[in-house]
């Protein structure tokens, strides 16, 4: 008998779409960012939920090493940005300037991520954050971002 119920149900239940379906599209959930690093600008896509530091090392872009992956390697994996509230950057070589009016709208840093940019040697500026945690979103399309050029910087 339920067998029955069941078969009727899915020939005649209203389970079936209506319309077609579309997946988001790749569009969608992309957002440029502009590098000025070392002179020289640079236009990355990246994708929406994704750490910025991510984005920069998957398009090579030299000058940010980001030695500690974000103080958490299965993170990174999972481009997440790190839980810095918790645990996180130790190295603070993923050092970046966000440009105006984009470090206005961007969350203040967690206290670990204020205290790795404000032990470092190079001069901190009150629009420096680390690339490691910063998640990026739709409304960060064509945010304009500096990479700091200082003494123990390395190219990749």
């Amino acid at each position: 008998m339920l067998q029955r119920i069941v078969r009727f149900c899915f020939a005649h239940g209203s389970h079936k779409p209506t319309g077609p379906i579309y997946a988001p599209s790749v569009q969608a959930k992309m957002i440029y960012i502009n590098v000025y690093n070392d002179g020289e600008f640079e236009r990355i896509p990246a994708y929406v939920g994704e750490s910025l530091l991510s984005a920069l090392r998957r398009f090579n872009v030299t000058n940010i090493p980001g030695d500690c992956e974000g103080g958490e390697q299965l993170d990174s994996m999972l481009e997440n940005p790190i839980q810095t509230n918790s645990f996180g950057p130790s190295c603070g070589s993923c050092h970046i300037l966000i440009q105006s009016p984009w470090i206005e709208k961007i969350r203040d840093p967690f206290y670990l991520e204020e205290l790795v940019i404000n032990r470092q040697e190079y001069p901190v500026a009150k629009h420096s954050r680390l690339a490691c945690a910063i998640k990026l979103e739709k409304w960060m399309d064509e945010m304009e971002v500096s990479i700091p050029i200082n003494e123990n910087s390395e190219n990749m």
